[in-house]
């Protein structure tokens, strides 16, 4: 479909890629990945022919239509959300604009004989090129696809520059949903979705019948759309043929290999300079002295793995316990402008809670944070915190209380106690800022930095009692992962809103869903959450679906039915799935662990220490047996799999 080849970009002295070559076939469902700044948008520019390389080309099948998502710097033609959004159909529009001047024409009584006929024959026409592109979807496809992204049907004639940057995303990417491309390329397209719209995106994107690559933060939305990684490191890219998962252990396990292979060769090349060193005086000994300086100089050399943040680890500062009942929300309602976000709110935080208050954009979650905060007053209601509570709140204006004269390091120094000064620097890498930006004065820092540098602020002050919000917008994956354990680690409490399914789960124990205006809650896990969620989604789309045909209402309970034994059996499925998945994965890693024994047993010179050699041979025999046990594993999940998909 696509083809790179040999690509050479570098701006300035900075190689973005360095002779890379690539292919998009089509139906691929790539991630592509890599830290920020190291040109990922950067590529899918190159693909959509926005910018040229220095070096190489790129060639693109004669049918290919691309759709490229970028994170900001929309450009729209149309003034209303509707009209921009149905702007996809812009040749069915262009037909029916077509016919409703005819009709008018032919309403025009003075008009006879062959003009007259000649309006009949391209009025008949143009109905039929109507109905074989099926001009009846514009309306319901668009509108299907906007209540999707989260708008209601009272927004679609309002004027789009009305709506915020993440909303006029929403708008973007509906558009180019509704155009269908056969290439699909998507720059961080959850970056501005709330937990429902991402669900519905993903049940669009299953539908989709094209290429898709996309570059996110969000691990379950890769996990869920991906079946390749590309990883852009260093000007190369890195093909993995899996998930996001699969790719984070496969790199882990090439990262342990790579270490092996050189610390196996340096204790080799050490060996080989001693024996140079030994003989080099000794004329018997001097065509085998020469053959190990060649052997030494011809070797093509192994490198230690980068490190990677993964490596970091830190603990938010917890202050003295408080009490059990941290916090108590009673009949909380707010307005703005005499409209009414919320209505009796109540809600309640025990000690060593951690608890996810999530629900649509725009349903007023940052403003009931920012109520607990004490940074606005309710209009009715009460707030009381427990016992020894002391709290900290993160929210993305949180930057504006950094102090803009200072440098990154200063502003993060001004906060920290003493004994956590030497480990500074490291929290400060966590959070992408590295090398001499640790030195940039905090007024040149864009705002998702500025964001960054307040949640490693908060890493440094002692509370027992978190509140943040969206507090993953601006980090990527690793970080998000260290984050992650620190709040795992956290004895205090915690109240957070993220739309980030991964950070989520495993973190909270309870859900506080903030729908229609009042609170809905959800004891137990965020993974339990999704799964009502999902099913609910199906169900109304299931609904929506009868409501728009001919079905009769005892066949609509019939289909119901059905679908909710499809949706037992689904979970089963999925189950297996995840199963067959994992013994897939641990094959892949013990197969490759084998290669390398093998490898390393055809090696004459390994004979030469038995004990090596009995240890080798005894971890070939292991990896031989776990294999095996795997295979059969794999065939008997298999076999069930494809019972259960068979019913």
């Amino acid at each position: 479909m696509i083809r790179l080849n040999n690509i050479g970009l570098a701006f300035g002295s900075k190689t973005i890629l360095d002779n890379v070559s690539l292919h998009i076939r089509r139906n691929d469902r790539i991630g592509l990945i890599g830290p920020n700044g190291t040109g990922k948008s950067t590529l899918f520019k190159l693909i959509c022919k926005l910018i040229e390389p220095c070096e190489g080309n790129i060639i693109l099948a004669k049918d290919t239509s691309t759709g490229y998502l970028p994170q900001e710097g929309f450009v729209f033609k149309k003034t209303t959300i509707f009209e921009e959004a149905s702007s996809a159909f812009d040749d069915i529009l262009h037909i029916k604009s077509r016919i409703d001047k005819i009709h008018t024409q032919l309403e025009d009584a003075s008009l006879q004989g062959e003009d007259h006929l000649l309006l009949l024959d391209d009025y008949a026409h143009l109905q039929h090129q109507l109905e074989v592109i099926n001009g009846s979807k514009v309306e319901a496809e668009t509108g299907k696809v906007l209540k999707g992204m989260g708008f209601k049907e009272s927004d679609f004639e309002k004027s789009i520059s009305t709506f915020s940057g993440g909303w006029q995303m929403r708008v973007a990417l509906s558009r180019l949903l509704l155009q269908e491309p056969n290439l699909l390329l998507l720059d961080e397209p959850t970056n501005h979705l709330d937990i429902d719209s991402i669900l519905w995106l993903e049940e669009y994107l299953k539908e989709f019948d094209g290429s898709l690559i996309i570059i996110s933060h969000d691990r379950a939305f890769l996990d869920r759309n991906i079946t390749k990684v590309w990883e852009l490191e260093n000007g190369r890219i890195n093909e993995y043929y899996g998930n996001y998962s699969f790719y984070e252990a496969e790199k882990e396990n090439r990262i342990g290999l790579q270490t092996a292979r050189y610390i196996n060769q340096q204790k080799k090349i050490k060996e080989v300079e001693r024996f140079i060193e030994r003989f080099r005086a000794k004329n018997t000994k001097a065509s085998q002295v020469q053959s190990r300086i060649l052997m030494l100089e011809k070797m093509e050399k192994e490198e230690l793995p980068e490190n990677t943040t993964e490596a970091v680890k830190f603990k938010f500062r917890t202050s003295k316990q408080s009490g059990i009942n941290v916090l108590d929300v009673k009949d909380i309602s707010h307005k703005y402008d005499g409209n009414l976000i919320f209505h009796d709110i109540c809600l309640s935080i025990e000690r060593g809670e951690r608890v996810a208050l999530v629900g649509q954009n725009g349903s007023g979650k940052s403003t009931l944070l920012r109520i607990i905060a004490g940074l606005e007053q309710p209009h009715s209601g009460t707030i009381k915190t427990g016992h020894n509570v002391l709290y900290d709140y993160f929210a993305q204006e949180h930057a504006e209380k950094l102090n803009s004269n200072n440098t990154l390091l200063q502003e993060i120094e001004s906060v920290s106690p003493f004994h956590m000064i030497p480990h500074i620097r490291r929290i400060l890498g966590a959070f992408l800022f590295s090398g001499d930006d640790v030195f940039k004065p905090v007024s040149v820092l864009s705002g998702g930095e500025k964001s960054r540098l307040s949640l490693a602020k908060m890493l440094l002050k002692p509370t027992n009692f978190l509140i943040m919000d969206e507090p993953t917008n601006h980090i990527d994956i690793a970080t998000k992962k260290i984050l992650k354990n620190a709040l795992l680690d956290y004895d205090g409490s915690l109240l957070i809103v993220s739309h980030d399914r991964n950070f989520l789960d495993g973190l909270v124990s309870k859900v506080y869903e903030l729908r229609n205006g009042n609170i809905h809650v959800h004891l137990g896990s965020f993974g339990d959450f999704l799964e009502k969620k999902e099913a609910n989604l199906h169900i109304e789309t299931l609904e929506s679906n009868m409501n728009n045909s001919s079905i009769k209402p005892e066949e609509a309970g019939s289909q119901k039915q059905q679908y909710l034994l499809k949706k037992e059996q689904n979970a089963r499925k999925r189950k297996l799935t995840k199963e067959l998945q994992n013994v897939e994965e641990k094959t892949s890693l013990l197969e490759t662990q084998k290669k390398e024994l093998d490898r390393t047993l055809l090696d004459t010179s390994l004979y030469s220490d038995k004990e090596k050699s009995i240890e080798i041979n005894r971890q070939y025999k292991v990896v031989t047996q776990e294999l095996n046990s795997l295979y059969n594993k794999w065939e008997i999940i298999h076999a069930e799999l494809e019972s259960v998909s068979d019913n």
